[in-house]
């Protein structure tokens, strides 16, 4: 009986002493300097030696909208590829245009791509519907740390606690100008001191309408237009808590109604001239001194062999209350009802990585949203001042999107805020009918 009780209790000794080791040297490793740590997880992805990898010889689709950050995804899809030659990735570009439509047909139909680009406004819609696999246990496993990524933009793509999406990039909106109209007309360029008066009062001497030349594209838009004026002339698109429009705030109205008197002026081409040539486009070819745009339109803009070399950015003018800018950024998600969805994260994990934010940077693709990793951005086009659009972070508020109510009212406000552009309501009148229209929304979709 002596005997019989000894060697268990020596075999739990050993048992014991094996487990202990064997938990020291884990320990060990995650504290390492290639151990397991959140941004290395992320380049695992593409390491050779990656011992996740399957063998299975797979082919995964990855959805974008962009045509100007094609090359740098293939070049991303190429360098996770040559560490797991098991998985192909064929990057499909569907223009913006399209993408959507094809989307919301191929979500209820389960053939969503495997890993794809998502937008903020149009996020809410894919995660109530089921269509986007969460990512939650990943991250609490430690296999993504989405504080890796600038300005809480992992926030964007998270509904309800659940994690969606591993963010891509960032954008801000920036003052572009052209060099030689400001040149001809002797006025310095705009720099840090600019506010609204005198950007409107620079659009007024810039301007030359007989000659088909305006100071400034008071265009009617959102995100590149009147939702950073509302911002800086101390109004809110959406109150902190997103239950309360704020278009029908003076403040909110005042803005709005500045930037139309732009028109008014003739500082600005006509809401008819804006929609039938777009303001990038009449910028592009010379015709626009000013206008706001997107640091997306960078590569878009610098292509044109009109104004290529004679232009540049400069941070968006001082409001009344503040500066300010919206930011927003992309993020991207894999489908839930993908049939690889083992490689697909694996190719989301690597395209959330300091290694391919360092590619999108580096090719000047985008801002890419990896901590650290925009100065090579900035240094992609040595002769612009894209530092702006990372000093404007500070000033920036998020996209006023991720809520239930966004896509409803988001749809419906160009339509009322045309009829002012189109001088058949008045600003005021057609600001307060977006606000009631918004909070009807935000009511109904509670």
């Amino acid at each position: 009986m002596k005997k019989g009780k000894k060697y268990p209790f020596l075999f739990a000794v050993v048992f014991l002493v094996f487990a202990l080791v064997t938990a020291a040297c884990g320990g060990n490793s995650g504290n390492s300097s290639s151990g397991n740590t959140p941004e290395n997880n992320a380049g695992e992805a593409a390491s050779p030696a990656a011992t996740d990898k399957p063998q299975k010889e797979v082919t995964l689709t990855y959805s974008i909208w962009d045509k100007i950050q094609q090359p740098a995804m293939e070049a991303i899809a190429k360098e996770f590829t040559a560490a797991n030659p098991n998985i192909k990735i064929k990057v499909e570009v569907i223009p913006w245009g399209d993408y959507w439509t094809k989307m919301s047909a191929a979500a209820p139909a389960g053939t969503l791509p495997d890993v794809f680009w998502m937008h903020g406004g149009q996020f809410v819609k894919y995660a109530t519907g089921n269509f986007i696999e969460p990512i939650t246990g990943k991250v609490q496993a430690g296999e993504i740390n989405l504080s890796d990524y600038a300005a809480d933009l992992a926030s964007i793509y998270t509904l309800n606690g659940e994690n969606y999406g591993i963010p891509k990039d960032f954008d801000t909106i920036g003052l572009a100008y052209n060099k030689e109209l400001f040149d001809q007309a002797g006025i310095p360029y705009p720099d840090d001191s600019w506010d609204y008066a005198k950007l409107a009062e620079a659009a007024k001497q810039l301007s030359q309408p007989d000659k088909g030349i305006y100071g400034f594209g008071a265009k009617m838009d959102t995100q590149t237009g009147y939702w950073n004026d509302m911002l800086a002339n101390g109004g809110s698109i959406l109150n902190a808590d997103m239950t309360k429009s704020g278009y029908d705030d003076p403040a909110s109205i005042e803005a709005l109604q500045a930037r139309y008197q732009m028109t008014v002026d003739g500082a600005s081409p006509t809401h008819q001239q804006l929609t039938d040539t777009e303001a990038t486009e009449m910028f592009k070819s010379g015709r626009l001194a000013m206008i706001f745009d997107g640091s997306w339109r960078i590569s878009d803009i610098d292509g044109s062999e009109i104004i290529k070399d004679k232009w540049d950015w400069a941070k968006l003018p001082k409001g009344k209350v503040k500066r300010a800018n919206i930011i927003n950024g992309l993020g991207n998600v894999m489908s839930a009802s993908g049939k690889n969805k083992e490689e697909a994260w694996l190719f989301l994990k690597f395209l959330g990585s300091k290694r391919a934010a360092e590619i999108t940077a580096e090719m000047g693709a985008a801002i890419p949203a990896y901590n650290g990793t925009q100065d090579a951005w900035v240094k992609s086009r040595p002769h612009l001042n894209l530092q702006i659009f990372i000093d404007q972070v500070a000033d920036a508020v998020p996209y006023p999107s991720g809520s239930l109510a966004y896509p409803v009212w988001f749809a419906k406000e160009p339509e009322m805020m045309s009829q002012a552009w189109g001088g058949a309501v008045s600003v005021e009148e057609a600001a307060k009918k977006v606000a009631d229209m918004m909070n009807q929304a935000i009511a109904e979709t509670k």
